[in-house]
């Protein structure tokens, strides 16, 4: 099989951190759905009682405000620091000259010899 080197010099900051804090937002954002829908309403029925009660009400709502907010705060601090990362990552390969990445062919279909080119 033929293979194909490439050099890795540079990664665009912006790009990297709207993946970075999506991922962390969609990721956070189904915990807080799991915490608010499974551990809001037992917590919140086991402590108001067999008929719920005020607390059960309060466990509810913060849970919605958590499902709310904290995906929105996980998106801000994952941009952030994805973008401080990306920097980071890029000076190191911009005094490194680089990172050499293996590309193995594994089909017949697969054309490798256009990759990098545009």
């Amino acid at each position: 099989m033929s293979n194909l080197k490439l050099k890795l010099t540079k990664i665009d900051p912006v790009k990297y951190a709207l993946i970075t804090g999506i991922t962390l937002a969609v990721i956070v954002f189904v915990m807080m759905l799991f915490f608010t829908i499974i551990l809001g309403g037992l917590l919140g029925g086991l402590a108001g009682g067999a008929f719920g009660g005020p607390f059960s009400a309060m466990m509810g709502g913060s849970g919605i405000l958590g499902l709310i907010i904290a995906p929105i705060l996980y998106f801000i601090f994952g941009f952030i620091f994805g973008f401080i990362g990306t920097v980071i990552l890029n000076f190191i390969l911009k005094k490194t000259d680089g990172l050499i990445i293996d590309f193995e062919k594994i089909g017949e279909t697969q054309d490798i010899t256009m990759i990098g080119k545009e």
